[in-house]
């Protein structure tokens, strides 16, 4: 059983970071994809439990797109999706799904590929790395920096071993997404996470808070 995280990015000329753990939290594979195709032969190739992804896959109930030239209005007064609400009232940041979105080329490349991989059979689950990584650690340094990366990696190692020491081989930022996003994907696999959002409009899975 393999569990595969995706960090997915807005256009298939910026490489996807993927993400494969086993059942027993072994690192099986990492890897940087293009386009669509290239992830969707990766989930075959190792035919995981899940797939967690790394972007929203879902827009507010009331839209059919995100273009602000279109006359379809959110059914909600309120700005974003459910869970995107629920997850500022914990006190955790996030991009809203608007049609003001800065992430748009992302929210609509997100709903096509879980669509695609649904099709073929596959589960799939949305899930944000920034929300697992406080979770689970608490505040750490920015990831975007040497030293958010090695608190990071340093973090995760002791959650999945077979990942190196930041000393040996310290890993992008991008790479720790897609593991934190696989690892979220083994612990919804254990009953270990917690839905924010509504089932008509989609959920967003995150670890249970730490004791």
């Amino acid at each position: 059983m393999n569990f595969i995280g995706l960090d997915l990015t807005t256009s298939p000329t910026r490489k996807t970071a993927c993400a494969v753990l086993d059942a027993n939290l072994h690192w099986q594979a990492q890897a940087l994809l293009g386009n669509d195709e290239e992830i969707v032969a990766l989930v075959e190739t190792y035919r995981p439990a899940l797939v967690a992804i790394d972007a929203p896959l879902s827009l507010p109930l009331g839209l059919c797109c995100l273009e602000e030239t279109c006359s379809c209005r959110p059914v909600s007064p309120r700005k974003g999706r459910v869970c995107e609400r629920q997850l500022s009232a914990l006190g955790i940041g996030c991009y809203y799904t608007t049609k003001r979105s800065i992430i748009k080329g992302m929210v609509y490349r997100g709903i096509r590929l879980k669509a695609e991989l649904e099709k073929q059979g596959q589960a799939v689950i949305e899930i944000y790395p920034y929300a697992s990584r406080l979770r689970l650690f608490g505040p750490l340094p920015k990831k975007t920096t040497v030293a958010g990366r090695q608190a990071l990696q340093k973090s995760l190692r002791r959650l999945v071993p077979s990942i190196p020491s930041p000393q040996e081989d310290l890993l992008s930022h991008d790479a720790l997404d897609a593991l934190l996003a696989a690892y979220t994907g083994f612990l919804h696999d254990c009953g270990e996470t917690e839905a924010l959002g509504i089932p008509p409009e989609g959920l967003l899975h995150i670890p249970l808070g730490r004791e």
